[in-house]
């Protein structure tokens, strides 16, 4: 009795926080419609394994802690291994949003680790990837290790798809290593050092850091082209303002008309096309932001104005191959310039270039 209460207290202990933490973001997604709608049941879905995990995870410490194996043993194995593998594969499926569908060959691990576990808590398949002595013990099976090359498989792809994101989203694949590394060592220390609850914990704790790093990055770029917001603009030019900056203000020329003669998709293809060439030709030196529709600001650090004025000629030569053209004015600002003032300076030179555009 008194066994089975302090068993029942130090699960309690060790999965109330992170059951409720989890119990919130199941919520909050449900009621903030973020992502698409992929990504959004990846989320819930991540979210309903976790919670499963817990509960077999405080299966397989109480039946573990009996004198013989029951099949709630095998049950809690079998069934923990595959929710592992689970997360993490639609964790890999979350990190890789740009891809438009899973290829089956991809779902090839998860369902073979999934099948051989399932296969292993019954008596024909008994050993086949685990099994226990009378005395409780357990057996790794030849196939033993085959969650954990599954699960190495898919944090690798997790780490590839956030390093393929790195030109937009610099800190994801960090983010991402850093979940990656807390999981490997939960995983070591849970394997051989026998540390229970380790790595549900770190998954669910991975899993809600995730989500809102992805959420904060999509809050603060603009959907369609993938810049800053002009919100991020004026919040992180002031921190800017302690060294000398060029500020670059850039403007598409002719969106009402494309909008107005060929409608809203035309209009979102010549942002698209003029933005690649922006994020081509300025990303290395630059911070790039849509401020506005058609309107678009780029902050150099520790770039010369010459450095710019080639930039700039070069990216408008590249457009001049398309349709389309953007005009461009910049003004440098030093420590104790008034930054509004540089920035109406950048406009005022982007509207003199536009009018010339224009012939007027």
């Amino acid at each position: 009795m008194e066994f089975s209460f302090s068993v029942t207290r130090l699960i309690f202990q060790t999965y109330f926080a992170p059951l409720i933490s989890i119990s919130i973001l199941i919520t909050f997604i449900k009621a903030n419609i973020s992502f698409t709608d992929n990504i959004n049941r990846c989320f819930l879905c991540a979210c309903a394994a976790a919670i499963l995990l817990t509960i077999s995870d405080s299966m397989r410490f109480i039946s573990a802690h009996m004198e013989s194996p029951t099949i709630y043993r095998y049950i809690s194995a079998g069934v923990g291994y595959s929710l592992r593998t689970l997360i993490l594969y639609l964790t890999s499926v979350i990190a890789g949003r740009n891809e438009k569908k899973i290829n089956l060959l991809y779902c090839i691990p998860l369902a073979a680790c999934i099948i051989t576990s399932i296969i292993s808590i019954f008596p024909f398949g008994k050993g086949l990837m685990f099994s226990f002595t009378e005395s409780n013990k357990f057996i790794r099976g030849p196939l033993g290790f085959l969650p954990h090359f599954a699960c190495i498989f898919y944090t690798g792809q997790i780490i590839f798809y956030s390093a393929r994101n790195f030109h937009h989203n610099k800190f994801e694949p960090i983010v991402v290593s850093l979940m990656a590394a807390a999981a490997f060592f939960a995983m070591i220390l849970e394997n051989r050092y026998h540390f229970d609850f380790i790595l549900s914990q770190v998954l669910i704790i991975s899993i809600i850091f995730y989500f809102f790093f992805l959420l904060t990055y999509t809050y603060k770029h603009d959907t369609l082209t993938d810049f800053l917001s002009r919100r991020c603009f004026y919040l992180e030019l002031k921190h800017f303002t302690k060294e000398p900056l060029i500020i670059l203000s850039m403007d598409l020329n002719n969106l009402k008309v494309y909008n107005d003669t060929k409608g809203h998709a035309a209009g979102d293809k010549a942002i698209v096309t003029v933005t690649v060439e922006m994020r081509k030709h300025f990303s290395k030196h630059a911070k790039l932001y849509r401020t506005g529709g058609d309107e678009f600001m780029a902050v150099f650090k520790k770039t010369s104005i010459q450095t710019v004025e080639e930039l700039i000629k070069e990216f408008q030569e590249a457009l001049s191959k398309t349709e389309y053209s953007v005009a461009c004015g910049f003004a440098q600002y030093v420590p104790g310039d008034n930054v509004e003032k540089i920035i109406s300076m950048s406009d005022e030179k982007m509207y003199a270039n536009k009018a010339k555009m224009k012939g007027l």
